[in-house]
């Protein structure tokens, strides 16, 4: 069967290659090409909407929306496709990432903006954005797609076998969810090419690099998992820092006198950026979770950190407990037999069962232990909702967190309208560091962030440690 597979693999390069080669101007090389540009264009304009529903919407913000559309098209300037529309799209997620469809469909995500340091950052990411797409790696990608759908159908008809047709279309997949690294190589060097070309610093791409580990590597310690992957930008742009200087270092040469980095333009053009998860995801106040769809809020203790997820909240401890918040939209009543369904026990392991009033609210409470660990149930119920939390603990810390977890319960309430409409999601404010206004520990106290690692998230916005910070100099703050 091996032999079989070899044989029509190389049956089917020889049919690719007998399609023809185009040059590519960016790269310089013959390549095969099953798609033609106004079909790039075609799927790019098809799956648009998609991704812009896929990734939260689009960030509306005219005065930032025209300054990427402004870069961008200066660096499109400077490629091989200086005459090609490009579009470029700013996705209304917290998520750090950047990527390109065919067409010149170019998306970045409002959280790597807000990281980026300064112009000549940004202006890389679109760059190496632009690479891909002159390059013609998204064309590569779907003829690769292509060519590996007729050998699966192929395969799969004369050995009669799912297994293999699976594993091969597995296969398929999976070398289709990104780019190879020697793509990604091939998108740093243009995208150092047009930078250049353009009169940007490109060792701001090494530079952006450094500040993404570092915020991957908080992102592993807040969810105590070091040494697991990183995060969604390094997971699709598998390239260092140290390569991309590896590559700057071979065309140093050429690098203008005096670059550009444009740290204050880019500064002044973020300032007022949403940060964080949008206004009907729910938001943090330092240790307070608002939520003005649901009309709610409660406080927390600083030994939690609490992650955002679309259908939950979970809350993380220094330690192993943690609690998990979501909503059930029900309108049952909200008793020992909702607790008994809920957590799918009989209702004779439910202990210390309680229902009281707390804010005007309805709560019941039980808990539920095994060997190894406690769970203690909590409805809240109003008119609309069973608002839903659960302390999972262990025998050794119950006693330290099982107050902290109460006084979250008590904190629960519902908030009036008029009263929310005053209170919105913080944002990037850009402030200039001076000796006669606060500290830099009281501008970290004061950032409406949640406490824990609130001074690491600090320094690696400004991409700077406290002692690289001076006086005069413009800083990112988030009020």
């Amino acid at each position: 069967m091996k032999n079989t597979i070899n044989y029509f693999l190389a049956i089917f390069s020889s049919f690719f290659l007998l399609l023809g080669c185009q040059y590519n101007p960016a790269t310089g090389e013959k390549e095969v090409n099953l798609m033609s540009e106004n079909e790039e264009t075609s799927i790019g304009r098809s799956e648009h909407p998609k991704i812009v529903k896929e990734f939260g919407g689009i960030y509306e913000d005219k005065k930032l929306q025209n300054y990427i559309e402004s870069l961008g098209n200066f660096l499109v300037n400077t490629s091989e496709m200086p005459d090609r529309k490009f579009t470029f799209t700013i996705l209304n997620t917290p998520i750090i990432n950047a990527f390109a469809l065919p067409g010149g469909y170019i998306y970045i995500t409002r959280g790597l903006i807000y990281l980026c340091q300064n112009e000549a950052q940004l202006a890389g990411v679109i760059a190496h954005e632009i690479g891909h797409i002159t390059a013609k790696h998204t064309a590569r990608r779907y003829t690769q797609s292509i060519g590996t759908n007729i050998l699966v159908n192929v395969l799969g008809t004369l050995a009669n076998n799912n297994l293999i047709t699976n594993l091969i279309g597995q296969s398929a997949s999976l070398y289709l969810l990104s780019y190879s690294r020697g793509q990604e190589y091939e998108a740093d060097e243009l995208a150092i090419r047009y930078m250049i070309r353009a009169g940007f610093d490109p060792r701001e791409m090494a530079n952006f690099l450094k500040i993404m580990e570092k915020f991957s590597n908080l992102q592993k310690k807040i969810m105590k998992k070091e040494g697991v992957s990183n995060s969604e930008l390094l997971q699709t742009h598998p390239t260092s820092s140290k390569r991309v200087l590896e590559i700057v270092n071979k065309h140093s040469s050429k690098i203008p006198i005096n670059p550009i980095i444009g740290r204050d333009i880019f500064l002044k053009k973020i300032d007022g950026i949403l940060f964080g998860e949008k206004v009907n995801e729910g938001f943090f106040f330092k240790n307070s979770f608002f939520h003005k769809s649901l009309e709610i809020v409660f406080e927390f203790d600083k030994d939690f950190f609490f992650l955002n997820y679309p259908k939950k909240l979970i809350g993380l401890s220094r330690k192993d407990t943690r609690i998990i918040f979501d909503v059930d939209d029900s309108d049952i009543e909200n008793d020992i037999s909702y607790l008994e369904t809920w957590s799918k026990q009989p209702r004779k392991q439910i202990k210390n069962f309680q229902s009281f009033n707390s804010n005007g609210l309805v709560v019941s409470m039980g808990l539920i232990e095994n060997a190894k660990k406690k769970f203690l149930f909590t409805a809240i119920k109003d008119k609309e909702f069973i608002f839903r939390f659960v302390l999972i603990t262990n025998e050794s810390e119950f006693g330290n967190y099982h107050q902290k977890f109460l006084n979250i319960i008590s904190s629960f309430k519902k908030i009036n309208p008029i009263d929310l409409e005053h209170i919105n999601p913080p944002k990037i404010r850009i402030l200039t560091f001076s000796n006669e206004g606060p500290s830099l520990n009281q501008i970290i106290q004061n950032l409406n962030v949640q406490s824990q690692f609130s001074d690491e998230l600090f320094f690696i916005l400004n991409g700077k440690s406290a002692d690289k910070i001076s006086f005069g100099e413009k800083i990112k703050s988030i009020y």
